[in-house]
């Protein structure tokens, strides 16, 4: 995937994420290494994007089942 297909995705923190990944001090020597195409650094962007919305949706929907659970007791 290109950066440009990333960039409307990214939310705040996952440059920080990203740099951790890559064992870089700074977001924005990651946010660059997106920015020149670097194969490593996108991969694990999408990887970041893609695990973040999953999280998310596991989140509400365990959220919505308990809440679910607890209205029929």
């Amino acid at each position: 995937m290109i950066y440009e297909q990333l960039k409307p995705k990214i939310m705040t923190g996952d440059y920080i994420t990203l740099a951790r990944m890559l064992g870089l001090n700074s977001p924005d020597s990651a946010r660059m290494r997106c920015r020149r195409g670097d194969i490593e650094a996108l991969e694990a962007l999408e990887k970041i994007i893609e695990n973040r919305d999953q999280l998310i949706k596991n989140y509400q929907n365990d959220d919505s089942e308990q809440n679910t659970t607890n209205s029929n007791q």
